[in-house]
């Protein structure tokens, strides 16, 4: 009976550790979260020198949101966590900024890369810097690579930029340095541009930027990068532009004048410009051309109802476009009114 118990016993305390090893098991080590796994890893954090200060940027963890209900906004990223500290001594970062994704400022995005800067710097250190995505309820993902960069001594600003406004075009200028090329930037929506107009530093002192909006004002940036180290690129000089078509329509062809009771009516081919507003008429009185209306004529007719008693009057007839510019008179159309 005893023998029994025993064995009885035997089985018991085999299951009652087999229970502890299963549970003891799941404990083992430190749990991952799975919000860390699924908030990203930041591979491409990047940093330059670029308008005086250290330029940052890396691409945003794709936003993969759980299926379960309960896990969905943890694994949603939120803020990012930037630390920073010399060079040399990656084991003493301290932090240095969040970037609150909601409150959309602190940062740009263009594409899907986030931009910053870090202008609390100084010639000559060495900077490294590190991110960490952090999730709706505050779980820190991973560390980032290492951005180190070395702040040198920029270029100066360049001198005076000018500035040629024309149809749908603006053409800045400026005065060649030795030993710098250039980058040329476009606010958007008053917004710091990241990216520069031209693929590469430009070596002339000229730049065209067309396709704009007439009436627009578009504002610019032409910095200098050293020749010999495209990486460190100086402070702005700020330009503003406004595109104008100053191209006016082409003159008005085939004018005629006709008596018709007391009045003359004047008329010639339209134009076929898409900018067209209308025309001006002007009566010739010797060396005087006295306009006639008031406003474009939108036809291609005028009826003058107040002609001069004389024995021949004159007409030419302008074109005028949506810009104001206005064309080269027409032909002279004569009529006689006595004979």
């Amino acid at each position: 009976m005893l023998k029994r118990n025993i064995s009885v016993f035997n089985i018991l305390c085999l299951s009652l550790c087999a229970v502890l090893i299963l549970v003891s098991c799941g404990k083992k080590g430190n749990p991952v979260p799975v919000a860390v796994v699924k908030a990203g890893i930041i591979t491409d954090l990047k940093a330059e020198e670029r308008d005086a200060v250290v330029f940052l940027s890396f691409t945003a963890p794709q936003q993969i949101e759980s299926t379960k209900k309960d896990d969905k906004e943890s694994v949603k990223v939120a803020a990012f966590k930037v630390i920073k500290g010399c060079g040399t001594c990656s084991g003493d970062l301290r932090p240095f900024r969040t970037i609150i994704l909601d409150e959309k400022k602190g940062y740009t995005i263009v594409g899907n890369r986030i931009y910053f800067y870090d202008d609390d710097v100084m010639y000559g250190n060495e900077y490294l810097y590190r991110v960490y995505p952090v999730t709706v309820k505050g779980t820190q993902g991973e560390a980032s690579n290492a951005a180190v960069i070395t702040f040198k001594q920029p270029p100066g600003p360049l001198g005076p930029v000018k500035v040629e406004e024309s149809d749908s075009r603006v053409e800045l200028s400026w005065t060649k340095q030795e030993g710098y090329l250039y980058n040329v930037y476009r606010y958007d929506n008053g917004r710091y541009p990241v990216q520069p107009l031209n693929p590469r530093p430009i070596p002339t002192p000229l730049y065209m930027d067309g396709g704009l909006t007439n009436g627009t004002t578009y504002t610019y940036e032409v910095r200098q990068v050293r020749a010999s180290d495209p990486g460190v690129e100086g402070e702005g000089v700020k330009v503003s532009a406004t595109p104008k078509d100053k191209m006016p329509p082409g003159p008005p062809m085939l004018a005629k004048a006709e008596k018709k009771g007391k009045a003359i009516v004047v008329t010639w081919e339209a134009n076929t410009e898409k900018d067209l507003a209308g025309y001006n008429v002007y009566r010739i009185m010797g060396s005087k051309h006295v306009r006639l209306n008031l406003s474009p004529v939108k036809e291609n007719k005028y009826t003058d109802t107040s002609a001069p008693d004389h024995r021949f009057v004159a007409y030419h007839v302008t074109a005028v476009d949506a810009a104001g510019n206005e064309s080269g008179p027409s032909q002279e159309a004569i009529v006689m009114l006595k004979e």
